[in-house]
């Protein structure tokens, strides 16, 4: 095995973990939204902090700190992604070994054959393949090509894309923690990191201070 090969295998690792880092990251703050706003309503009650009207006259800088987001899942609860609809020149590479994985295990390959459960199998790995391209989750993509022996053409150019979709993706990652409400997530039970949290909050969005 060449070591372009080699370095081609361990990146699509690298790519699978970081998009379950970012799935990870995205779940977590889908609930830590709303811990952090009811933390912060808690905490202006103690401190007679007069948060509404604090809320009112900042309601356009309130919305880029904490925007009301709708979490799109399919029906796995697996978060989906908005990608551009746009070909890019990642999407372009990921095509080419589309059109292979749809020659070799395209439903309508097996339509006049007995539906065994190894074809069954390559059928809802189509599926998911097809997903995963539509959505551009390039991770979930080449782990199923790799199963099926459906490699790319050129290791040195797919290396390049995958190494900028990690990099994509982590820093995708550190601006999502960022967050004040992954800053109150980490810190956990500690009532004293979540106090300092939202008096960093307070003074920094409305440059409030007790």
């Amino acid at each position: 095995m060449s070591l372009l090969i080699k370095k081609y295998k361990k990146l699509v690792k690298q790519l699978l973990f970081t998009y379950s880092e970012l799935e990870f990251v995205e779940a977590v703050l889908k609930d830590a939204h709303l811990d952090f706003e009811m933390f912060l309503q808690e905490y202006c009650r103690k401190n007679n902090v007069p948060i509404q009207q604090l809320n009112e006259k900042n309601a356009e800088k309130l919305e880029k700190v904490l925007p009301k987001i709708e979490q799109k899942t399919d029906k796995d609860g697996v978060i989906l992604y908005d990608k551009p609809e746009k070909d890019t020149p990642a999407h372009k590479v990921f095509q080419r070994m589309y059109r292979v994985l749809a020659k070799k295990m395209h439903p309508d390959k097996f339509a006049n054959r007995e539906m065994t459960p190894e074809i069954e199998e390559k059928i809802e790995s189509f599926k998911s393949a097809t997903g995963a391209f539509n959505k551009r989750n390039w991770a979930k993509f080449l782990d199923i090509c790799e199963k099926y022996d459906i490699l790319p053409s050129r290791y040195d150019k797919i290396n390049l894309v995958i190494k900028r979709e990690i990099d994509d993706i982590n820093q995708t990652i550190r601006n999502k923690k960022k967050a004040f409400s992954w800053t109150l997530y980490e810190c956990d039970d500690d009532e004293e990191c979540k106090e300092k949290t939202i008096e960093n909050f307070l003074f920094q969005l409305f440059q409030y201070k007790l």
